[in-house]
């Protein structure tokens, strides 16, 4: 990469940054664009060079995070030994959990902004220069596991909002359990998802 597309990644990331800072102290609706360029200590022109509007930075930002989120989970995924397609997704979703526990503040962004279309961008796009991504893992393993499956995006989709939708409050409110309380009903409603999807 050379200074020039080293300064434009920069700046970029200082965007970024700005507005998470923004986005989850104040909220989408109440940030302005001119709020963002400030908090970056740029102009408003700048901003513009590199994002949409608010909207794209904030969907440019709900994929970078979950890019990160899935990213280091794959990597402790890589550090362990697992046995059955159920073990690496639990695996892959109770790191993603933890990770959102420790991270209040990207739980209550991601969970309120992310959409399946955000979020499949963000499984392609991730590791993409090393040719590793979660979407593809997870092809793989399917296929290592020789079973077959009716609908395999549905079923991810299915197991990201389950997670997503129940880990909210019990995280943010520890309602109407405990983290600890809720990962084993998880990890039985995992199976469950996958059981129901699999051709027998």
């Amino acid at each position: 990469m050379g200074k020039l597309d080293d300064k434009k990644k920069q700046k970029r990331d200082s965007l970024l940054m700005a507005a998470f800072a923004l986005f989850t102290q104040k909220g989408i609706n109440d940030t302005s664009i001119s709020d963002i360029a400030k908090k970056a200590n740029m102009a408003k022109g700048t901003f513009y060079l590199y994002f949409k509007d608010k909207f794209d930075i904030r969907d440019k930002l709900i994929a970078d995070k979950a890019r990160q989120v899935f990213s280091k989970a794959l990597e402790e995924m890589n550090d362990v030994k697992l046995d059955t397609l159920e073990d690496h997704v639990i695996f892959m979703f109770n790191s993603i959990v933890n990770q959102l526990d420790q991270n209040k503040n990207l739980l209550r962004f991601i969970s309120k902004n992310l959409s399946w279309g955000v979020f499949q961008k963000a499984l392609l796009l991730e590791n993409q220069e090393d040719g590793d991504n979660f979407y593809k893992r997870y092809y793989l393993l399917l296929d290592q596991s020789g079973r077959m499956f009716r609908n395999p995006d549905l079923m991810l989709y299915m197991i990201m909002e389950l997670v997503n939708s129940t880990c909210h409050s019990v995280i943010l409110q520890q309602q109407p359990v405990t983290l600890e309380e809720l990962k084993p009903e998880l990890v039985g409603a995992i199976c469950d998802i996958i059981h129901r999807q699999e051709i027998r």
